[in-house]
């Protein structure tokens, strides 16, 4: 019974030693499959790899034995994409006057009409007014009065002047008939003298000194009547000089009378020169809104309607208005092309003559002036059109076609095709201006660099060769950026 159990517990539990070896075993085979495992892992991804550069070696040779492709290209063109701006601008007389009446009256003469060509002074109407005609004649009148009033006055001055003169003789022969009568006085007066003295002695008779005293006596009273008629000669000659005085002042006021005379009839002819109305400027005759016999009422008293407009235009003014954006870069003498529409494929060049230097608080544009010849009088005020100012030009840049470009930009940067040890190179560039058409090129490519334009049929690294017809630069200009 013993030996019995003892059989049946050793077929279900095996000694210890066997059991440990059994594990050992089994855990030596996974180790042994796992080892297999990994090696033929490694084995297999060594051979795709090989396998793969065998094909990307097999590919790359195929490319290099591949046939270049011809595509067109082209070279970056020198300067940049210009800065304009394209506005609406209408033409406009270089100078243009209304010319309204100076005097009223009825229109009597109209010598031109709508669209006649003047010259500068000529006569275009005339206005007839008869006060004002007759205010010209009566000053005129009043003229040759105030001159004849001269011609008597400066008479009265000679008149006077005349009698200044003889006056003044007078005195100086009075004053000599007292140097006579003195002389005489003196002569009686010793001549008495001794008279008395002899009769004192008795040796005349008292009549004799009587007679001598007589002969004293007259002498002595002629004298005193010479001194008197000097005196009166001297008033006499007083008299006259004022008389000279009197007669030149009435000169004086004579001819200042002359100049107003003149004054008043050339105010009176510059009314009648006024019934004529001429043009200020060679000119067109661009507005007539009065016919002849029509009553014209002067501008001041109440006209507002003028009789004609002239308007120069052998020289015309475009006027635009600049946008805010692109005031800072107007100058005066910037270039300018002006299409209009009433006259298709044509462009005016011009530049920019003048602008109002500040901006329209409403608009927020400024007033801009660019002056065109018009010999041919082709431009009429009126017309419109575009204003093309080309406000700034770079020429440190150059630029390329649009279509050149890979795909879209970003940042201002982008890709493009150039042509590098004959193959399809991709390449960054940094763009600059873009109006659609051309692209400013910064940085990236030189001048040089052929550029590829059939950028959809070629791949960076693709065998490529030029068009022999677009190996050379670009001729095209670069079309500006408007601004409108």
């Amino acid at each position: 019974m013993s030996n019995a159990v003892r059989s049946v517990e050793t077929k279900e539990k095996p000694p210890i030693s066997t059991r440990s070896g059994g594990w050992f075993r089994r855990i030596t085979a996974l180790v042994a499959i796992g080892l297999v495992g990994l090696a033929v892992a490694w084995w297999g991804l060594v051979g795709r790899r090989a396998e793969a550069r065998k094909t990307i070696a097999d590919s790359n040779a195929e490319t290099k034995s591949a046939e270049p492709i011809t595509v067109r290209v082209v070279r970056p063109s020198p300067g940049g994409i210009r800065r304009t701006s394209a506005q609406i601008g209408s033409v406009q007389p270089f100078q243009e006057a209304d010319l309204f009446a100076k005097v009223s009256g009825y229109l009597s003469k109209l010598y031109v009409d709508y669209g006649d060509h003047v010259k500068a002074g000529q006569i275009l109407a005339e206005i007839d007014d008869p006060e004002d005609v007759e205010e010209a004649n009566r000053t005129a009148a009043d003229v040759a009065q105030a001159e004849a009033v001269v011609v008597q006055a400066q008479a009265l001055v000679d008149s006077a002047q005349a009698d200044r003169s003889a006056f003044a003789t007078a005195v100086e022969q009075a004053e000599a008939e007292v140097e006579r009568y003195a002389s005489m006085r003196n002569y009686h007066e010793k001549k008495y003298a001794r008279y008395r003295d002899l009769v004192a002695r008795q040796a005349i008779p008292q009549q004799i000194a009587d007679e001598e005293e007589e002969g004293y006596e007259s002498a002595m009273a002629s004298e005193t009547a010479s001194r008197k008629a000097v005196l009166n000669a001297k008033a006499q000659l007083e008299a006259a000089v004022a008389r000279v005085k009197k007669a030149e002042a009435d000169v004086v006021v004579a001819r200042a009378a002359v100049q107003v005379a003149r004054a008043k009839h050339a105010r009176a002819q510059t009314f009648v020169a006024y019934m004529k109305i001429s043009s200020p400027y060679d000119g067109v005759v661009t507005r007539r809104n009065y016919f002849p016999g029509a009553f014209i009422r002067s501008a001041a008293e109440g006209g507002t309607i003028p009789l004609l407009t002239v308007a120069r235009i052998d020289k015309v003014r475009v006027v635009t208005q600049i946008p805010d954006r692109d005031v800072p870069y107007a100058d005066v003498g910037d270039e300018a092309d002006v299409t209009l529409d009433a006259i298709p494929g044509r462009v005016f060049k011009g530049a920019v003559s003048r602008f109002a230097n500040s901006e329209d608080p409403t608009s927020r544009t400024m007033y801009t002036e660019i002056d065109l010849p018009n010999p041919d009088l082709e431009l009429r005020p009126g017309m419109y059109g575009v204003a093309t100012v080309i406000l700034d030009q770079s020429t440190k840049t150059f630029t390329i076609p649009a279509s050149a470009l890979v795909g879209e930009s970003h940042g201002g940067k982008g890709d493009v095709f150039a042509i590098k040890d004959g193959v399809a190179k991709k390449t960054r560039v940094e763009i600059g201006a873009d109006d659609g058409l051309r692209i400013e090129i910064l940085s990236g490519i030189t001048s040089d660099d052929q550029v590829i334009l059939d950028v959809g049929s070629v791949a960076d690294g693709t065998p490529v060769q030029p068009a022999p017809e677009q190996s050379r630069p670009a001729k095209e200009t670069p079309k500006p950026v408007h601004h409108e």
